[in-house]
């Protein structure tokens, strides 16, 4: 091994860089986290570009910045593999990620810029400390995270996410390393049947951990969820950040909040057109080939795959965001399967086009005449099963993967289900580019005290095939308002809700049709609703719910569509 001069620390050298490898970071609690940093060959003071992962350090080795004359700094967050303390999520990575960007810049070789990207919790790890860190960060790029945890994470809309959570609670971080790796053991397809859900962890051979039993518990908005919202904190941030968003990961709708959020929060007007926001046809991460679940994007659907390195490279030696990218939104319009520019979200050229539920599976602008309601049984021993959408269940969950895959498939095998309902368009004259935020405002009755309804916007191709495109959940009870207190319903009684679909940008193309499915279950990526009423965290009891969808002059259930003029059906 050997010593690079003027570089203090180091102990390996490789073909392209030198490498100091297990650096204790001391944090202000006497708690040493581990660290590997990877310096450019030559000795001088650098940028520097930080990776905080809860997932093993030694996974994250990036040649492209150390070749750049930029330091890459990968830590492995506290009490996850060699790095000391207690692991616990979400918890202390204010503390640690603040404690770590000012040891770096004490450092004899780092020149005081700093910046940061990752995805997922590597993301968060970002959203923890922008508030706090104020101009010692000089650019972050959190891709593929949500600002709300309740909103779309752990819940969305009241239903919880159990797939995704079990599997990361109970398996991939629920000790100092992950389990991920034992999935395949269980058969998962049963396992996740099984009840109480609060019970999970232990049937998994975990239990219980807390921080799965607390998730659970907490199944409405409160001060905890309140705590962890990053859009709470906006208005302190003092760095550019570039977020990155996938259309088919869990996250779209947050991916645009947060970065519409940035900009109405940021103190100067500098900062504010500073930030920028990139959304692609991807799932939980970018994707590394053009095709994605049914759908092959092209060959433009990878000329973006670098823009994390651009971004970081050009901010961190003395570049502006405009020199990275003029325009602060840059979005992947599908069906086009083309990049393109805009200069605000949601598109102010945006006309809102009501499509209304009719008779005979017909969905059309015309409003609803007279007529009897759709109705289907909905019995949470026979869920429908979950195929593609939008989630960030992904191939690093080997076992769950095969249960639950995202991105666009051909939903007709789940379409000819008894109790999945479809409204089909006619055949579209010209091409109708949808791109926006999507709603569904839908009048339904239920023979329970509580159940859930789930809807999924699709495109049919002239042979059939339905994709589905962006989709959207909620629980009964929270129909009134996420966030407050849940009111069940009187069985039997109409009620109106609105179902947030997330985003979407597609074109559905001229000899195609617009679709939309209702049903009442996505398993295993939400739980089943069980019909009780009961807490759902503890209820055991199973009951089948008759299930009436309304489209008719009193109401009048409609799906919003953000339709971009120009390119109308």
């Amino acid at each position: 091994m050997t010593k690079a001069a003027g570089l203090p620390g180091i102990t390996g050298e490789a073909r392209w860089c030198m490498v100091a490898r297990n650096v204790k970071v001391r944090m202000r609690d006497g708690v040493d986290l581990s660290a590997t940093i990877f310096f450019p060959k030559k000795a001088s003071r650098y940028p520097v570009v930080l990776i905080r992962t809860a997932y093993n350090r030694v996974n994250y080795v990036d040649t492209s910045f150390p070749t750049n004359g930029m330091i890459l700094v990968v830590q492995d967050c506290r009490g996850r593999y060699e790095s000391g303390g207690e692991w616990v999520p979400l918890v202390n990575e204010t503390s640690d990620g603040y404690d770590t960007i000012r040891w770096l810049r004490r450092q004899p070789w780092c020149n005081g810029k700093i910046g940061m990207y990752g995805d997922s919790y590597l993301a968060y790890t970002q959203y923890a400390i922008g508030h706090v860190a104020g101009k010692q960060l000089t650019a972050l790029n959190p891709r593929f995270c949500p600002g709300d945890w309740w909103k779309r994470a752990f819940y969305c809309d009241g239903v919880f996410s159990l797939a995704l959570t079990w599997s990361w609670l109970s398996v991939e971080s629920s000790s100092r390393i992950s389990e991920a790796n034992l999935l395949p053991a269980f058969e998962v397809g049963k396992l996740l049947r099984k009840l109480p859900i609060i019970r999970m962890d232990e049937f998994t051979g975990a239990g219980p951990l807390e921080h799965y039993r607390n998730s659970v518990r907490r199944n409405r908005y409160d001060a905890y969820w309140k705590n962890l919202n990053a859009r709470e904190q906006f208005s302190k941030y003092r760095v550019p950040v570039f977020i990155t968003g996938g259309w088919f990961d869990n996250y779209p709708s947050e991916t645009m909040l947060n970065f519409v959020a940035l900009r109405e929060q940021a103190p100067t007007r500098k900062l504010r057109d500073s930030h920028r926001v990139q959304m692609g046809p991807w799932m939980h991460g970018i994707n590394g080939t053009t095709k994605l679940g049914d759908l092959d994007f092209g060959k433009d659907a990878l000329s973006q795959n670098d823009a994390t390195f651009r971004w970081l490279d050009c901010l961190l030696h003395g570049g502006t965001p405009a020199q990275f990218q003029k325009a602060p939104v840059r979005i992947f319009v599908m069906g086009l399967n083309r990049w393109r520019d805009e200069y605000e979200w949601p598109l102010a050229r945006t006309r809102y086009v009501n499509y209304y539920l009719q008779l005979g599976g017909r969905l059309g602008t015309d409003v609803p005449e007279k007529g009897k309601p759709d109705r289907y049984v909905y019995d949470p021993e026979n869920p429908v099963p979950t195929l593609g959408g939008n989630h960030s269940v992904g191939p690093y969950n080997p076992g769950l993967y095969e249960h639950a895959k995202p991105g666009p498939f051909d939903q007709r095998p789940i379409e000819k289900r008894k109790d999945v309902l479809t409204y089909t368009s006619d055949v579209l004259k010209q091409d109708t580019e949808v791109t926006g935020p999507v709603v569904l405002k839908l009048f339904a009755s239920s023979s329970a005290r509580d159940t859930d309804f789930i809807a999924k916007l699709t495109d049919v191709y002239p042979d059939g095939r339905s994709i589905n495109m962006t989709e959207g959940v909620i629980r009964a009870r929270f129909r009134e308002d996420v966030w407050g207190k849940p009111k069940l319903l009187k069985p039997g009684e109409v009620y109106e809700f609105t179902i947030d679909m997330l985003v979407t940008s597609n074109v559905f193309k001229r000899g195609h049709r617009i679709r939309v499915d209702i049903m009442s279950s996505n398993f295993p990526l939400w739980d089943r609703n069980l019909n009780t009423g009961n807490d759902p965290a503890t209820d055991t009891e199973i009951r089948v719910a008759q299930q009436s969808i309304y489209h008719d002059e009193e109401h009048p259930s409609h799906i919003i569509l953000p339709v971009i003029p120009g390119r109308r059906g």
